[in-house]
């Protein structure tokens, strides 16, 4: 070999930069690895940025806020007593519901919540809260208002050996032929589905006007709707399922008004 020739690849080496780093499996396994290490790192961060913001807002916000259970009397659990003229039905249940758009035409004066056996009129009883209201309801799908006539007797206390929902069953019972005595026809009369017990009543009013009443229990509470379409205001016949439509609405949400209001 001449000097040419060993200078020659002498300065060919020289040439060719030596290969650093790493490369083909090692290389993607480090690639991999950095990858890996940046997504938990990033995850990292946003997981301590988001449990410190959740930390301070908390820190700033009332339990009820935040979603705890309120006191179990705020809840609709029954209460274990009853102040005295604490429970009026017509004010504080019927005048807030949404669901329905009545306008009350009653001046109130027809709350009672009485000890004495006089008004009470009923054997065993010591204790009644009861009224009867008067409104306008405007049912869904019409212009035209109905009147709404609603009414309620709820025992409260009763002397030892007696029980509440007992002596309820019976004036649920003693009432149910009163509820329908004043209708001119009765087309339909049946046991409906609003409460332990109830029953409606379907027909024509003593003027001839389409009519609604049904007799509902509930615990120790018995209380009575009715429909009536104001002919001087109506649009037609209504339908026994219309009417029933709008006391489904108003049952249920008294339903769980009278659980909670009568003690244990």
């Amino acid at each position: 070999m001449t000097v040419s020739e060993t200078t020659t690849r002498e300065e060919t080496k020289r040439e060719k930069p030596a290969k650093r780093g790493l490369h083909g499996w090692k290389a993607a396994l480090a690639v991999f690895g950095c990858g890996t290490l940046a997504a938990f790192g990033v995850f990292g961060v946003i997981v301590g940025l988001l449990s410190t913001l959740v930390s301070t807002v908390s820190e700033g916000i009332s339990p009820s806020a935040r979603g705890e259970n309120p006191p179990a009397e705020g809840i609709g659990s029954s209460r274990s007593d009853l102040a005295e003229g604490q429970m009026d039905v017509c004010s504080d249940n019927l005048d807030p519901l949404t669901t329905i758009n009545v306008s009350r035409l009653d001046s109130g004066e027809g709350y009672i919540d009485t000890t004495d056996p006089e008004e009470i009129g009923v054997d065993g009883v010591l204790r009644l809260v009861k009224d009867d209201c008067r409104w306008d309801i405007v049912p869904a799908g019409r212009s035209t208002p109905w009147n709404f006539l609603f009414s309620y007797e709820a025992i409260i206390d009763v002397e030892a050996g007696e029980s509440r929902d007992d002596l309820a069953s019976d004036r649920f019972e003693a009432l149910k032929s009163e509820v329908g005595s004043d209708f001119e026809n009765v087309e339909s009369e049946m046991s409906s589905p609003f409460g332990e017990s109830s029953y409606s009543f379907y027909g024509q009013g003593g003027g001839g006007e389409s009519s609604y009443a049904a007799l509902v229990q509930v615990r120790s509470a018995v209380y009575s709707i009715r429909f009536e379409d104001d002919p001087s205001r109506s649009m037609g016949d209504v339908s026994q399922n219309e009417f029933a439509g709008e006391a489904r609405k108003i049952t249920n949400f008294l339903r769980n008004g009278f659980e909670y209001w009568i003690p244990e």
